[in-house]
């Protein structure tokens, strides 16, 4: 059997925004979240069935590479149970289920609120965000004089460090708290309460100004949605980036991509089409730039298949070839019904939209492989990749790029956009900028409702053998720039610095 080039193997790996196109249908009615129901029993029946698909047709249940997964699963659930007890409301349902998520540290482990107002949130009158390794207090209500000012470092609240909090109120809920990626994008969580009944909110902080340690008694009250929203934007490190191919002043190219995503529907694949051809249009003015910025800012993952046609655009396919990342050993697909279901909804949909005859075969391989698999009794298929044919003597390829390319990183670039990372890097790329997040071995999501109807989860249906990056390893830059990466005239004044060495 043959593994998929990564391009395809990889265009489902964040769930909806790889998903084919369907047809708009009416969105289905949903219970409204405020409804009188006991919460209890909610929590039950949904948590009971978010265990049940995970043991059903997520990969991790028979990975002999992961023995853990079984015992991690079985003491989510029952944390979850134990709070079924005592839960009163929809926040309590929300936060447990949540945390159950939380506990596998996968980001391919998703749970989605269907109600788009979410929960009402209390605050205590300002947010911190982490700068480096500390809680620093970026915005207040500056109507109350009795909040710490802007610049104070959080110590510790009720007795328990800064980093023990943050673990406990943020992590537990997330997941994932050992990487940096995690703590620049949530850390905001510290001084929100979204209703969340398992994280009592503190009596009182110390912070640290100016040389002083002072404490701070805390007056918790609602805040509204969209002074909320104001006040998380001065703690964000989300930019609102645009699709583009620039040449900046110096001669230095910028290509920007704040997403992949492959859907044929979506505003990026509008964007990256036409984006592609100009690359090839102006190859030779990529090729002689005295450098070249590949910005991921804001990028999330999509498919795959764009990295790969940049990459040609730049370093031509005899060296791509002679520069491409090891091969992955073999693709385990858990071979459960539903799993099979998703991948035939996908060639079905494939096939009547007349979607290229790579993307369907890839589909037909994976439906026969896991039906197969299910009629022997086998928990996975198991897709080995062809052995690697023997060398021949060719001439070493030329490098085709004048200057050097920069692949330009922030904490959320994840899936697809870390495939994107590994394979420049391999061609010879300067990583800087922010480390990365991070994903697992575990892949290619399908999604679920939950019984109550009032959220989705999405579980991996696939597991990658011996995958060049670690599991959970995140990408680090060799450069890191220590500023704001939201600015982008900063950003392109630092690279410049990179580039002279001044």
């Amino acid at each position: 059997m043959t593994t998929r080039p990564l391009a395809a193997a990889s265009l489902l790996a964040l769930g909806l925004a790889a998903a084919p196109v369907q047809a708009q249908q009416p969105a289905p009615e949903r219970p409204p979240l405020n409804a009188p129901r006991d919460w209890s029993e909610t929590l039950r029946t949904d948590v009971t069935a978010l265990h049940a698909v995970i043991m059903d047709s997520h990969p991790g249940p028979y990975d002999t590479l992961n023995p853990e997964f079984r015992a991690k699963a079985e003491a989510g659930l029952a944390v979850a149970l134990e709070r079924a007890e005592t839960a009163s409301d929809a926040g309590g349902w929300w936060w447990a289920l949540r945390a159950y998520v939380a506990s596998f540290d996968d980001g391919h482990v998703q749970i989605g609120l269907y109600d788009p107002n979410g929960f009402p949130t209390r605050w205590p009158g300002f947010l911190t965000a982490y700068r480096g390794a500390d809680q620093i207090v970026l915005t207040r209500d500056e109507a109350d004089a009795d909040t710490p000012p802007v610049g104070a470092r959080l110590v510790d609240c009720d007795g328990v460090s800064a980093d023990r909090l943050a673990a406990d109120r943020i992590g537990a809920f997330r997941g994932r708290w050992f990487l940096e990626s995690q703590h620049v994008l949530l850390g905001d969580w510290m001084f929100m309460n979204a209703s969340n009944p398992w994280t009592p909110e503190m009596r009182a902080c110390r912070f640290e100004a100016d040389g002083q340690t002072r404490s701070w008694s805390l007056n918790w009250r609602s805040i509204g949605a969209e002074d909320l929203a104001a006040h998380r934007r001065k703690t964000s490190a989300r930019g609102d980036y645009a699709y583009g191919l620039t040449t900046l002043d110096d001669g230095g190219v910028w290509f920007s991509a704040p997403s992949f995503n492959g859907n044929p529907g979506s505003e990026a694949h509008t964007a990256l089409t036409p984006l592609m051809s100009e690359m090839k249009t102006r190859q030779a003015e990529l090729r002689a730039a005295p450098y070249v910025v590949l910005d991921l800012r804001g990028n999330g993952g999509g498919s795959s298949h764009w990295s790969g046609l940049i990459a040609q655009a730049l370093w031509g396919d005899d060296w791509m070839a002679a520069h491409s990342l090891p091969p992955i050993e073999a693709i385990e697909w858990r071979a459960s019904d539903d799993n099979l279901a998703a991948i035939q909804s996908y060639f079905d949909e494939w096939t009547a939209a007349g979607e290229s005859a790579e993307r369907i075969g890839w589909a037909r391989e994976i439906v026969d492989g896991m039906t197969a698999a299910r009629a022997a009794g086998q928990p996975y298929w198991r897709n080995d990749a062809d052995p690697e044919p023997a060398g021949t003597d060719r001439p070493a390829p030329m490098q085709m790029m004048r200057g050097p390319v920069y692949v330009l990183t922030d904490s959320g670039c994840g899936s697809a956009c870390l495939d994107a990372v590994d394979l420049w890097k391999a061609a010879g790329a300067i990583q800087i900028g922010r480390e990365t997040s991070a994903d697992t071995v575990y892949m290619d999501v399908r999604n679920n409702d939950l019984p109550s109807g009032l959220a989705e989860i999405a579980i991996p249906m696939k597991v990658w053998r011996g995958r060049q990056r670690g599991n959970n390893e995140p990408q680090r830059p060799a450069r890191q720039f220590d500023g704001d990466m939201t600015d982008t005239a900063a950003l392109q004044a630092w690279i410049r610095t990179l580039k002279t060495g001044t």
